[in-house]
C-alpha cells in the first residue's frame, strides 16, 4: 500500500509539471518479475480519487501508533510513579517540601535518593533534623514520620543525598538507565511534587536537549543532562524517566529568568548510581582525581576531537602515566571494560572520570605525532580536596 501511495503522489507531481510519459518501476525482490506502472493509464481525477481514498487509511495508521505510545507511557507511570515520594524537611521553625526516588530496598527498609540542597540548604552548616516521607495511594497522602527515617549521607559537590526509611507498605524500586546511551532527542518524563504536595506526583513530558552540561556559575561538579520537561520548586530530587520507565536522571535545578523557558537540569543516572552506592556504603564520597589541565571548549592543539593536554598536577593519576604535554586524549577505559569510551572533548573526559571511583584502574587512548597509543592501567587517586 505504501508503494502504491508513493506511485500516485509522484504521478501527480509529474502530471503537474509535464505532459510527457512517465514510467515508475516498483522496488521488488530482484529475483521476482518487475511490474511497470504507466501513470498515463489513469486520468488526473482518477489519481486524485485514489489519493483521497488512501489518505484515510494513512491517518488511522498514524493514530494507532500514537495510541500505542500513549498506552506504553500510562502503563509505565502507573507503577514507576509510586516510586517517587515526597520529602518534607526542616526544623521546628521552618520546613520545605521536595521529591525523592526509591532506589533500593532491604526488607522493610527503603533507600531514597534526593538532592543535597533539599536536606541541607546552602545557608545551613548541618542538615535538617526533621525529615519525613510522604507517599500517595488511591489519591490519598500518607506519612512516614521522622522517627522512621534516617539521613545516610550527603554530597554537596554532586547535590545528592540518601535517606533510609522503614515501612511495612510495599513500594516499587526504580531501575536506572545507562546515561552514556542517552541521546539528544530522547524522551524525558519528569515526575515530582512541584509547589508542595497539592500537586503530588505531577508528570511532565519533554526531551533531552543537552548531554554533559557543566552549568556556568554552578557550584556542582556534575555533567548535567539538560531537558525541557517542565519542572518547578518542589521537583528537586524527583525522577527523570525514559519511555521504558528507567531513571535517566534526578532533577535538581533550572534556569530562571524572564528570557528563559524550560531549561532544566538533571544529574545523570550513572553519576547517581556511583554517588548513592558510596553514600549507602560509607556515608561520604571520595572523588577520583586525574590531574591534567586543558582547554574546556577550545581546540588547543588544532585537533577536531579529543583533549589536548596543556599540563599536569604532580599529585594526579595522569602524572604517573606515559602521557606528555601536547598529547591528545581520545578514549577512556576502566579495567574490565571491553572498549574505550570515546572522548570527543574535555566534557566527555571529565564525565568519565567523575563516574569512576577512587582506586579504579584506568587507561586512556591518545594521539602523539599522528600515532595512536594507550597508557598502562593506572589507579585513580583521591581528589586533594577529599583527603
Amino acid at each position: 500500500m505504501k508503494k502504491l501511495l508513493m506511485v500516485v503522489v509522484l504521478a501527480l507531481s509529474v502530471l503537474s509539471l509535464s505532459a510527457c510519459d512517465f514510467l515508475f518501476i516498483e522496488e521488488q525482490d530482484p529475483t521476482e518479475e518487475r511490474e511497470i506502472f504507466d501513470v498515463n493509464e489513469y486520468t488526473r481525477q482518477e489519481l486524485v480519487d485514489l489519493v483521497e481514498e488512501l489518505m484515510d487509511e494513512s491517518y488511522h495508521r498514524v493514530e494507532y501508533e500514537l495510541d500505542d505510545l500513549q498506552n506504553a507511557m500510562t502503563q509505565m507511570l502507573e507503577t514507576e510513579r509510586q516510586a517517587v515520594v515526597g520529602i518534607e524537611a526542616g526544623t521546628a521553625f521552618t520546613s520545605g517540601s521536595a521529591s525523592g526516588v526509591i532506589i533500593d530496598k532491604d526488607g522493610d527498609d527503603y533507600y531514597v535518593v534526593t538532592n543535597h540542597h533539599v536536606l541541607q540548604p546552602d545557608d545551613r552548616n548541618e542538615p535538617f533534623d526533621d525529615v519525613s516521607i510522604t507517599y500517595e495511594r488511591n489519591g490519598m497522602l500518607f506519612d512516614v514520620p521522622n522517627s522512621q527515617t534516617e539521613i545516610l549521607g550527603l554530597d554537596a559537590t554532586t547535590d545528592l543525598a540518601v535517606i533510609r526509611f522503614n515501612s511495612d507498605s510495599n513500594f516499587p524500586v526504580v531501575d536506572f538507565a545507562d546515561s552514556y546511551d542517552i541521546d539528544v532527542g530522547s524522551f524525558a518524563i519528569a515526575v515530582g511534587n512541584p509547589l508542595g504536595f497539592d500537586y503530588f506526583g505531577s508528570t511532565t513530558f519533554g526531551m533531552v536537549s543537552g548531554l554533559s552540561r557543566f552549568v556556568p556559575g554552578s557550584q556542582y561538579e556534575v555533567p548535567f543532562l539538560q531537558h525541557d520537561a517542565a519542572i518547578s520548586p518542589g521537583n528537586s530530587g524527583g525522577a527523570l524517566f525514559d519511555i521504558n520507565g528507567d531513571v535517566i536522571g534526578i532533577n535538581n535545578m533550572k534556569i530562571v529568568d524572564d528570557a528563559t523557558s524550560n531549561i532544566g537540569f538533571a544529574i545523570p543516572s550513572n553519576t547517581v548510581v556511583r554517588i548513592t552506592d558510596e553514600l549507602i556504603e560509607q556515608g561520604y564520597v571520595e572523588r577520583p582525581f586525574f590531574g591534567i589541565t586543558a582547554m574546556d571548549q577550545v581546540s588547543a592543539c588544532g585537533q577536531d576531537v579529543g583533549v589536548c593536554i596543556e599540563g599536569f598536577s604532580s599529585d594526579g593519576t595522569a602524572a604517573e602515566t606515559s602521557l606528555e604535554t601536547g598529547d591528545i586524549i581520545i578514549g577512556f577505559k576502566l579495567e574490565g571494560m571491553d572498549d574505550y569510551q570515546e572522548v570527543l572533548n574535555f566534557t566527555d573526559l571529565r564525565e568519565q572520570i567523575l563516574n569512576s571511583q577512587v582506586g579504579d584502574r584506568m587507561s586512556v587512548q591518545y594521539i602523539r605525532d599522528g600515532e595512536t597509543y594507550e597508557t598502562d592501567f593506572t589507579e585513580l587517586v583521591i581528589h586533594p580536596d577529599d583527603e
